[in-house]
């Protein structure tokens, strides 16, 4: 299974920002065997549109981005997103956030009985806080994102393609030539908070499905990490998924221009922000073709996960009428 990422907004408040300021991270997930399917669809964008590279939203006409998501759903991927209301954030709140997390890494640091894991868990620390409040929203918001991929895919290919699940391969969109300071820390960072996450809220797994090819990411009977109990002292239930090994097996930051799963992705992110922040006339088409795209939770949660790291608020109206469209036509996650 191939999970392309790419996100949409700046994920820090400007001084004059008004509610409903959302930036949005976004993953498509494809079977390899639709890729063939996959790349078509995006070249015949590319001539629709008269582009030799990407095709950017704001070249496409709403009636042409709803017939692209329209071809999309005939497909067998996936659309996962979480979005951040920026509003909400002020710079110290997020700053407060940051280094709170930032103390939570080390707090156990004097139980670890290995030098080299010390130092490790320093690192993490400093790589955390170092992060500017707008790389580190999006961090967390990328983690949320990437542990609903974890958490729901399986689930529903288990049902549909098991085979899919032999393999993950996350393809995300590289800002530049070089992988800058945050995309550096990004992979360090990832691994562990996942980890960490997949513990409070393990995965879900389905009795019926077929977990024949996922089995591999399984910590084999006797070899699981030990070292949150002995050394943290922290209770563990002495089975799992190894989620470093799901992550970091077949992790590239690439180019998107060369990568069209990586196309959709943006496609995806940048048409979710624009809805809601009220950008599209057809804005009721647009969801529910979006929503054609997306499976439906099983706890009740939007399809788009919300997140905030400072001040919470309910939703203002439009934002919750376009929740209540993308969960009207969505793929069963459970048969």
């Amino acid at each position: 299974m191939y999970i392309f990422v790419d996100e949409s907004g700046t994920f820090t408040a400007p001084a004059y920002a008004k509610a409903d300021s959302w930036c949005v991270v976004a993953a498509y997930t494809s079977p390899e065997s639709d890729l063939e399917r996959l790349n078509a669809l995006v070249i015949q964008l590319r001539q629709d549109c008269g582009s030799k590279t990407e095709v950017k939203i704001n070249q496409l006409s709403e009636a042409r981005y709803i017939r692209f998501l329209r071809d999309l759903s005939r497909l067998t991927g996936l659309v996962f997103a979480v979005a951040v209301d920026v509003s909400l954030h002020s710079n110290a709140a997020v700053e407060a956030h940051r280094d709170t997390q930032s103390d939570k890494v080390i707090e156990h640091r004097s139980k670890m009985i290995h030098a080299k894991a010390r130092d490790s868990l320093t690192a993490l620390s400093e790589s955390m806080r170092a992060l500017p409040v707008q790389l580190y929203t999006q961090l967390q918001c990328q983690v949320e994102l990437f542990h609903k991929v974890l958490g729901q895919a399986p689930l529903y290919y288990s049902q549909h393609k098991p085979e899919t699940l032999a393999r993950l391969s996350w393809r995300v969109d590289q800002k530049d030539t070089i992988p800058t300071a945050y995309e550096n820390a990004f992979r360090t960072i990832l691994p562990s908070l996942l980890q960490s996450k997949s513990l409070r809220d393990p995965m879900i797994q389905l009795v019926e499905g077929c977990y024949e090819f996922f089995r591999r990411f399984e910590f084999p009977e006797g070899q699981y990490p030990t070292h949150l109990e002995m050394e943290y002292g922290l209770k563990t239930s002495g089975n799992g998924m190894n989620v470093g090994q799901m992550v970091g097996e077949d992790f590239e930051l690439v180019d998107s221009s060369a990568v069209p799963g990586v196309q959709v992705a943006d496609l995806i992110a940048s048409g979710l922000r624009r809805l809601f922040r009220g950008k599209f006339e057809r804005a009721h088409e647009i969801a529910l073709g979006l929503s054609s795209n997306m499976v439906n939770n099983l706890r009740g949660n939007p399809q788009v996960g919300l997140m905030s790291l400072a001040q919470s608020a309910p939703v203002s109206d439009r934002s919750a009428t376009l929740l209540e469209l993308l969960a009207r036509k969505t793929k069963p996650l459970v048969n």
